[in-house]
């Protein structure tokens, strides 16, 4: 499943990479941050609150890379540069992740930054939408959205443009065992 979700992510320009571990992902998080960030500019990167960040002293996490604002909102998330966060469900069949969420903190990680870092559990790729919906409650769900890559469109004079409605590039970080 991991690699058609993979052949198909990167079809329609997402990055993705597989990690066997948690601590594996947030080393190479941790030095993405570092080559992407200037430690002289505060708060380049919201990360929101998921299951992934269990047991990270975030603290610690901080004091390591202070460019790093766990407190999310609409300004500090419109004027940083990286947004992180976990999402629900990949979909092996388009390479598209799905996002659902009642907070707003989750969503503009996803959509207000220029780069957007993914993080999905492995066991969380499915193979089609249809999948998706059997594993959900329609009714129980605030909020859902559909990634599909980076943002992309081509309304204004049929030219192809990366990033003017959301990231110019999206990260997806599977990750097994976590």
């Amino acid at each position: 499943m991991f690699e058609l979700f993979k052949q198909k992510a990167e079809a329609i320009n997402a990055e993705v990479h597989k990690f066997s571990s948690k601590a594996e992902a947030l080393d190479f998080i941790k030095d993405f941050i570092k080559q992407n960030t200037s430690t002289k500019i505060s708060k380049e990167v919201v990360w929101c609150e998921s299951e992934f960040l269990e047991g990270v002293d975030k603290d610690t996490l901080q004091k390591e890379l202070p460019q790093i604002e766990f407190n999310i909102d609409l300004n500090s998330a419109s004027s940083a540069k990286i947004g992180i966060n976990q999402v629900d469900f990949g979909i092996a069949e388009t390479g598209s992740l799905v996002e659902i969420s009642d907070k707003i903190s989750k969503r503009l990680c996803s959509s207000l930054t220029e780069i957007h870092i993914a993080i999905l559990p492995l066991n969380k790729i499915l193979p089609d939408m249809e999948s998706v919906i059997k594993q959900i409650n329609l009714k129980n769900i605030p909020y859902m959205t559909v990634i599909s890559g980076p943002s992309r469109t081509a309304d204004i004079e049929r030219v192809l443009t990366i990033g003017v409605h959301g990231p110019e590039r999206v990260i997806i970080l599977c990750i097994d065992n976590f």
